[in-house]
């Protein structure tokens, strides 16, 4: 009976320790999809705002680059509007180590202030 009893635990430990391996792995990828999300969505919006202010979609894409130097800008200007895309690509880790990549993007708009500085 007593060997029943330690041949279960071992098992439940077992199996217990790869269901915290997975469920932690799941947590970080969440974490870091969620914090690069943020991050492409803030560059966008800041880099958005700034542009529709002060300059145009080239000092947007300028801000959007040095913010976040790895990333993907596409802006967009419509003569009213200034619109900009960041694309950040997030390095995973998928089944058997294999490296997987997800793109994540952040777009913002800004409407062109009548008061604005031009060059």
């Amino acid at each position: 009976m007593s060997d029943d009893r330690g041949a279960a635990l071992i098992g439940t430990l077992a199996i217990g320790f790869v269901f915290v391996l997975v469920i932690a792995q799941t947590l970080i990828t969440l974490g870091r999809l969620g914090t690069t999300a943020a991050e492409a969505a803030e560059v966008a919006s800041h880099a958005a705002q700034h542009g529709a202010r002060y300059g145009g979609s080239d000092d947007a894409a300028i801000i959007a680059r040095g913010l976040s130097p790895d990333a993907v800008v596409v802006t967009t200007d419509n003569g009213s509007e200034l619109t900009v895309e960041v694309w950040i690509d997030v390095p995973l880790i998928g089944p058997g180590a294999s490296p997987v990549r997800h793109t994540v993007t952040g777009r913002a708009t800004a409407t062109y202030s009548p008061y604005r500085s031009r060059p």
